[in-house]
């Protein structure tokens, strides 16, 4: 990632996700890694990726407009590899219960639902923790 997509990343997450992962996780003594996928030298998704003792993928976004392209799988997979090549035998996320849609979607790239996480987005919106393990 060049420093001048650094705000691109940022606003991105906002949009899409109403927060930024990588802002959150910028302080943090955290390894951190961001996945681009660019259409037409634009940037059309993102992946956040963090770890120490465990890899987390900690956002994926893409825009409207290049949905249901693949993006969105290719940078989970990027992810995936990444984590592997660098000696780790699983990934991690957090998925909103409510996103029936989304939850179905990583389990279709092999993620597996380990944990239900109380008020991980506040009060009475929880999550489920998933896993891929390899």
């Amino acid at each position: 990632m060049k420093d001048d997509e650094v705000e691109d990343v940022i606003d991105l997450e906002y949009e899409i996700l109403g927060l930024s992962v990588f802002v959150n996780i910028s302080t943090k003594p955290y390894h951190k890694k961001v996945f681009l996928a660019e259409v037409n030298g634009e940037i059309a998704g993102l992946s956040v990726a963090y770890w120490n003792d465990e890899f987390k993928i900690g956002s994926v976004a893409v825009k409207e407009e290049y949905r249901n392209q693949g993006i969105g799988r290719s940078l989970v997979k990027k992810c995936i590899e990444f984590a592997r090549s660098i000696g780790f035998d699983s990934v991690w996320l957090e998925v909103a219960v409510n996103q029936a849609r989304l939850v179905s979607y990583y389990k279709t790239m092999g993620f597996r639902i380990h944990d239900v996480i109380k008020h991980y987005y506040g009060i009475g919106k929880h999550a489920y923790s998933m896993v891929y393990r390899m």
